[in-house]
């Protein structure tokens, strides 16, 4: 059973942040990234890190210009990132789970073997003409979800990533 309100009942300020086709488009853009990247599945723990990240501004805007950039390296010198981060990624998963529900209702993701999230049979192209129509907010996350995927796929294990947010597996 989710926890999201019925549609109708969002804030508008929540349903156009929370929208599950936009979060579903980040989904897509990080594991695509992530499959270019790593040649397999994105974890699907992964999935909600990318969310939480790639939707928080502060955050955000603390990314590197690059996946040259060592994760670890990078998460030492923004210990700010840190606060507050489990809170939100709990809180976001059945934003996270919508938006994949909703990606994989429409075969632009799947499930791979192992539970890991691919992607699916009928990939969404997020094309120039969408990006022109968004917000700078909402270009800057689809841009942190492609550069997400290509980062967490570089950075180690899903274990060692998610300690590295804070996080237990």
């Amino acid at each position: 059973m989710s926890l999201m309100l019925q549609w109708e009942g969002r804030p508008r300020e929540e349903a156009h942040l929370f929208n599950p086709a936009f979060c579903a488009a980040m989904l897509h853009e990080f594991v695509k990234e992530y499959q270019k990247a790593k040649g397999q599945a994105a974890p699907y723990a992964l999935l909600f890190c990318a969310l939480s990240i790639a939707l928080h501004s502060k955050t955000r805007r603390a990314l590197p210009g690059s996946t040259v950039t060592s994760l670890y390296s990078w998460r030492e010198r923004n210990p700010e990132v840190l606060v507050g981060f489990a809170e939100r990624a709990r809180l976001l998963r059945p934003v996270v789970q919508e938006a994949l529900r909703f990606a994989i209702d429409r075969s632009a993701l799947d499930f791979a073997e192992g539970g890991a999230v691919m992607s699916g049979a009928k990939p969404l192209v997020v094309a120039k003409r969408f990006e022109q129509g968004l917000t700078v907010d909402a270009c800057e996350c689809i841009a942190a979800a492609r550069l997400l995927g290509r980062w967490l796929a570089k950075a180690g294990t899903t274990s060692t990533i998610l300690a590295a947010w804070g996080i237990k597996p």
